[in-house]
């Protein structure tokens, strides 16, 4: 626990807290004081020191925890802003689209009339992403697995399966997905580029570090990762 308060730094604590600075400090201090001399086996932790430990844990775990909720706010926030100009040019081009073919969508035209607010901004980058992520999908679409052999034919499928299905059913984390479509979009550029110029062992060992990066997200829960 001290260690992720001098990860997260104790200017940082201070600041997100909402406590004075000096009541930070000395429950810092005090409870490095103490940890420093308690004994290596728990058995040995006085009885009636317990109840202190347990209360010095509570409050540090809830400092750090809203140092870390902060920090993570800010980081979301200036990653929004640094793509923002990106995703509007992306859903503009997108609508300017849909409009030449007369069919844009409500809800596309009212990202486009109004990306100002903050809120907005979040969408109009969720937009973008969407966007891309179908456009990489459709690439993966391509995508066979003849002549690969069936282990890897059976991951491949699978993946293929899954971001279908993620795709279709919007899951509440997107990160697995996007790293599937982009592993899947790399494999199918891998075998479009072996079919024209053919490099024997160094295609294949590409396409198995693929295939494997694939495997590894698929089941990350059955390999603990």
């Amino acid at each position: 626990m001290l260690a992720d308060m001098d990860r997260v730094g104790l200017a940082r604590i201070i600041h997100c807290s909402g406590f004075p600075e000096h009541e930070i400090t000395s429950l810092y201090f005090e409870f490095s004081s103490v940890c420093r001399v308690l004994p290596t086996e728990p058995d040995r932790i006085p009885i009636e020191l317990w109840d202190y430990l347990v209360h010095c844990l509570q409050l540090v775990s809830t400092l750090i925890n809203t140092a870390e909720k902060a920090e993570l706010e800010e980081a979301r926030h200036n990653a929004i802003r640094k793509f923002l100009p990106q995703a509007r040019d992306t859903v503009q081009h997108e609508y300017e689209e849909q409009r030449q073919e007369g069919t844009v969508e409500l809800r596309l035209a009212a990202l486009v009339r109004d990306p100002s607010s903050p809120e907005q901004s979040r969408e109009v980058c969720k937009e973008a992403l969407r966007l891309e992520r179908e456009e990489r999908y459709e690439s993966c679409r391509h995508l066979t697995t003849e002549g690969m052999g069936h282990s890897r034919a059976v991951i491949v499928d699978n993946a293929l399966g899954y971001v279908h299905q993620s795709i279709t059913d919007s899951p509440d984390q997107f990160a697995p997905v996007d790293l599937m479509i982009r592993l899947l979009d790399l494999l199918h550029a891998v075998r479009q580029e072996s079919d024209t110029e053919p490099d024997g062992d160094s295609a294949e060992d590409a396409v198995d570090r693929i295939v494997l990066g694939l495997g590894n997200v698929l089941f990350s829960d059955e390999l603990g990762l």
